[in-house]
């Protein structure tokens, strides 16, 4: 604690000796903490983001209601000398900022933002509440009570109840869809306080798989931050296994729902893992794909169709490993068959001919995204995390507007042929209130029945 409250009159000096432009570089603390450090010259705010593995989502026996609720309880429920419920407030005193969240069920992910002069503070207090939470009963009825509610709100809607549908099929009964979809019943109920005591001993520890430090400081600086925020942490003592078969057969499934006044469609398919590449690539095909009312699928549903108010495109992940094309949107009950058509020949005809248009107005549309990411610290740091967990180069968000410029027409056509889902390859999902509304699907009544859908 003594090096930590020493290097904050240092710290701001650093800025007037630093050169204009962002450098990237792996660290490690003086308690052994690898990181990767970014220093964005004339900062004075600093941002901490820290993953820890986790293979909760994929076991048997545990609740997984824990994480969800966990991850707001840490900090709402008090530690030593910080009363519960006074650790956001007294973030927002010192202009800081912290989180918890899950990450693709793979990850916890922990950011603490904050200004240079008061790091002290705001380290001690992240800490207490991270190695030794009083999680207080009060604070976990609340946050439970209320995620249940949200969960039950949700769950009622008809676009969530197909993508429920969705994981059933994909899925089946293995603890991960549970964990996706929080629907078995007694989730919530059956929660309870030393359920999060459980998970959180296992979670958080001194070996996080990747932390990334972004702002106004060096290494020198960054390193007793770092061991103040480890400090007293476990060393982990779980091996991470993350088991889990997909089942991607296609098929189509029709969630009868009889008091829904819209109906929903959603064609799911599986994409490759965002390690292996072709994120830039993905990005480009699905905006043309559904990204606005100039896309094919909109073209194709709400324009010669007229059957809907718009189909969007777009990725989403189950799991890091696990990535899905999703195809979606309200669509007049009537004409329900002929989206789905529609949207069939739709995409075939998308992957035999690309994008329409010019590429570099593409790529020029997209550029500001990542030239503009310094502007942005947390924007920054979760990118250059998001890299490092998919086994990326250090310093590699700094680098994305070059990435993004060197997509070419022939990267984009081999990713469509390689890495996109064939037409015949989608899972089609659609709830209504009409039994018949889509040929040849398999009817049922509840999500968990599409599991028995082939």
């Amino acid at each position: 604690m003594t090096r930590i409250a020493l290097f904050v009159a240092t710290l701001l000096a650093l800025s007037a000796c630093r050169e204009d432009s962002p450098v990237a570089s792996v660290e490690t603390s003086p308690g052994g903490i690898r990181y990767t450090l970014i220093q964005i010259p004339d900062r004075k705010n600093v941002t901490v983001h820290v993953a820890w593995p986790t293979d909760w989502a994929y076991r048997e026996g545990v609740s997984k209601a824990a994480p969800p609720v966990g991850t707001q309880l840490i900090l709402a429920g008090g530690a030593k000398g910080h009363p519960a419920g006074e650790a956001g407030e007294r973030f927002a005193d010192l202009g800081s900022e912290g989180s918890i969240y899950a990450s693709g069920n793979d990850h916890i992910i922990g950011e603490l933002t904050f200004e240079r002069n008061h790091t002290y503070q705001t380290v001690e207090i992240a800490n207490a509440h991270l190695r030794a939470p009083e999680l207080g009963q009060m604070w976990f009825d609340r946050i439970r009570y209320g995620i249940e509610r949200n969960m039950a709100e949700a769950q009622s809607q008809p676009a969530h109840a197909g993508f429920d549908a969705v994981r059933w099929a994909v899925f089946g009964a293995q603890p991960l869809r549970n964990a996706l979809s929080l629907d078995d019943p007694g989730t919530f109920a059956a929660l309870t306080r030393d359920d999060i005591v459980a998970w959180h001993a296992e979670t958080f520890t001194r070996n996080p798989e990747a932390v990334v430090v972004v702002g106004g400081i060096d290494a020198e600086a960054a390193d007793p931050v770092l061991d103040a925020l480890f400090r007293d942490l476990p060393e982990a003592d779980h091996e991470i296994s993350r088991k889990t078969e997909p089942d991607f057969t296609p098929r189509r499934i029709l969630l009868h729902q009889p008091d829904a006044e819209t109906t929903t469609l959603a064609f799911i398919a599986p994409l490759p893992a965002s390690r292996l590449g072709g994120e830039f690539e993905d990005l480009i095909l699905t905006h043309a794909l559904g990204g606005d009312d100039q896309s094919v699928l909109f073209n194709a549903v709400r324009t010669e169709l007229g059957a809907s108010y718009g189909f969007d495109a777009g990725i989403a992940n189950y799991t890091r490993e696990h990535r899905i094309l999703f195809m979606t949107g309200e669509i007049e009950t009537g004409r329900l068959a002929d989206a789905a058509r529609a949207v069939h020949e739709a995409y075939a005809s998308f992957r035999q001919t690309g994008p329409d248009g010019d590429l570099e107005d593409r790529q020029e549309r997209l550029e500001p995204i990542f030239s503009d990411l310094p502007d942005s610290l947390t924007r920054q740091a979760r990118s250059e995390l998001q890299s490092a967990l998919d086994g990326r180069g250090s310093g590699r968000s700094l680098e994305l507007a070059n990435e993004l410029a060197a997509v070419t027409a022939d990267s984009v056509a081999e990713r469509l042929r390689d890495g996109f889902p064939s037409e015949n390859a989608f899972i089609v999902i659609a709830v209504s209130p009409d039994t018949t509304a889509l040929p040849d699907a398999c009817v049922i009544a509840a999500p968990r029945e599409a599991a028995d859908c082939r």
